[in-house]
């Protein structure tokens, strides 16, 4: 068995001066940095998916407002009013019945 009472009784730890004065500020200095830098990264996030609502706002307004122009203008082409299309019929149905007519009473 170990003799205790033999044992050099030297203290083999170094403790800097003031260390136990200065360990809860030193604590305190992490803590706030790492707040500091939870909310640099919830910033950083929220900075991030309001940049990519706007993009995509703007894109998908972009593309509908051009989708509608596009459709515009193709109705544009197309589009005839009832009023228009009367006179083309019309207009075509007596060409074709003069046309007939005048044939019609030719002597030969």
């Amino acid at each position: 068995m170990i003799d205790l009472e033999n044992i050099n009784k030297t203290e083999s730890y170094n403790i800097p001066e003031r260390y136990f004065e200065e360990f809860p500020g030193r604590v305190i200095q992490r803590i706030e940095k790492d707040k500091i830098k939870r909310k640099t990264w919830i910033l950083s996030g929220i900075a991030a998916v309001a940049t990519l609502a706007i993009a995509a706002t703007v894109f998908f307004t972009y593309n509908t407002n051009n989708d509608s122009q596009i459709i515009a203008e193709q109705t544009k082409e197309i589009a005839v009013s009832d009023e228009e299309l009367l006179e083309s019929l019309a207009t075509e149905y007596y060409s074709e019945e003069l046309a007939m007519m005048d044939f019609y009473s030719l002597d030969y």
